[in-house]
């Protein structure tokens, strides 16, 4: 059956403009002119958009789904996440399997792919966290990348939890890496000084929500990012910067892409829409995730490098503790389980911020949340509305405004990191694969409708003079 979204304005890559969108199957059959595609299409499902905006659903290439960390389990699995997504207009992300250290890679892989197929709700790719690099595990590299994982992700914290990776393995995996076609998603942070600050602060007795800010500051992520454009450099193998925070480290990706350098970067909808102040409230805890949320200041130089394509993309980095286990680390901010929810809220949040108010237009939004994460990624048919794409579209409301509250969320959270704001921009309908699964937030799809995407080479965005 088709369908025909009618009369709605349409971001395609030549701009805007007012147009019907019809999917045939699971693709985008056609962009023909409003009003006419209905009659030609007889016997379609139609859905008028007229007076809202259609764009290529999200493409959100880091959230942590059905995911246990700091002795916490998050509410969202593969099924309850991805519906969570679908009503935030996101029909693809990229989670993580997990290599248990000693352990193999593909087993890892394997193990989680399990895990997802169970009841996952939408289209799906999977990072492979690296805890252990070794002749053994190197040589499983060409048979991950045969099964379409085309990103290895490295920690440099968390050794207690078993996930750091030390400089020297960290460099052997990236010149193997660079051999398979294999990239690095990195979580860039200095654990020599947040070690050492976090155990003084610990002793001292300042133990608030504000320390967690206070024992990363900036450098933590500035020194780390560095040393992996360093590495980068020497072994060719391309780097991804997650969540980068600290606005100082903007200009080491500005300067290694146009060096050539295959680096990219992104930030996240938090740190766009929250500062340092959060620690300070009542429910501080809260908001303790890593890195920190950091001053209005900074905030601002984030806003200007995704502007000036400093920063490629926002993410969600979603992690769904509830109220109760962000709690149960309390009374110190060491031991509060680091992470917050945000896969839904990452489309309104972005459009409001963005757009709304001015500092970005429309085509830079749909860029930042679909075009630049699939194709970075290698989402082959996703994040663009053309013909052969999958019909995987969002319908967006840019003037209805609702007051974000704990009841925003899907499923029970318990709290929303964003109560209180105003926010417009939200999904009326989200299209995955030419149906409609979700229509004003109701969830129509069926659980394990999803897939296991197997990801293409990453195009790396690089300014024109720095291709080669």
């Amino acid at each position: 059956m088709s369908l025909v979204v009618a009369n709605g304005k349409v971001v395609t890559p030549e701009g805007a403009r007012i147009l019907d969108v019809v999917a045939e199957g699971e693709k985008i059959a056609a962009l023909m002119p409003a009003g006419t595609a209905a009659a030609a299409y007889p016997g379609a499902e139609v859905i008028d958009a007229t007076g809202l905006i259609v764009i290529p659903a999200g493409v959100d290439p880091h959230v942590h789904l059905l995911v246990g960390f700091m002795g916490q389990r998050s509410v969202y699995d593969f099924g309850s996440g991805g519906i969570a997504a679908l009503r935030g207009g996101t029909t693809a992300i990229v989670d993580f399997a997990l290599q248990r250290c000693g352990n193999s890679m593909l087993k890892g892989l394997a193990h989680r792919r399990r895990q997802a197929e169970a009841n996952v709700t939408l289209d799906y790719g999977l990072h492979l966290i690296v805890t252990d690099v070794g002749p053994e595990t190197l040589k499983e590299l060409p048979e991950l990348r045969a099964q379409g994982v085309t990103t290895l992700k490295v920690y440099t914290v968390y050794e207690e939890d078993g996930l750091k990776l030390e400089d020297g393995q960290l460099y052997a995996l990236m010149e193997e890496a660079a051999k398979h076609d294999l990239s690095i998603v990195l979580h860039a942070e200095n654990a020599g000084i947040v070690e050492r600050l976090r155990a003084e602060a610990v002793a001292s007795g300042h133990t608030a929500p504000r320390w967690h800010a206070l024992t990363r500051p900036p450098v933590v992520e500035i020194e780390a990012i560095s040393r992996a454009i360093a590495f980068c450099r020497a072994t060719g193998c391309g780097v991804h910067i997650l969540h980068l925070a600290a606005a100082d480290a903007i200009a080491l990706v500005e300067d290694a892409r146009a060096e050539g350098l295959p680096v990219t970067a992104e930030t996240c909808t938090h740190y766009l829409a929250l500062t340092d102040e959060a620690l300070e409230r009542d429910n501080g805890h809260e908001y303790i995730l890593s890195p920190p949320l950091r001053d209005a200041a900074n905030q601002e130089r984030l806003w200007r490098g995704l502007v000036r394509d400093g920063l490629q993309l926002v993410a969600s980095d979603e992690v769904s503790y509830s109220a109760e286990a962000k709690a149960m680390g309390l009374p110190s901010f060491a031991t509060v389980a680091n992470g917050i929810t945000g896969i839904e809220a990452r489309l309104p949040l972005l459009y409001t911020l963005g757009v709304d108010q001015g500092r970005i237009g429309l085509s830079r939004f749909v860029e930042l949340f679909s075009t630049a994460p699939a194709r970075i990624f290698g989402f082959a048919d996703k994040g663009c509305i053309a013909p052969g794409y999958d019909a995987d579209l969002a319908i967006i409301d840019p003037q209805t405004r609702r007051v974000m509250s704990p009841e925003s969320d899907y499923g029970d959270i318990g709290y929303n990191s964003y109560t209180g704001m105003e926010l417009t921009g939200f999904a009326t309908h989200t299209i995955y694969r030419g149906k409609v699964v979700v229509r004003h937030g109701e969830f129509l799809g069926s659980e394990g409708q999803g897939r296991f995407i197997a990801r293409i080479s990453p195009d790396r965005f690089l300014p024109e003079e720095g291709r080669k």
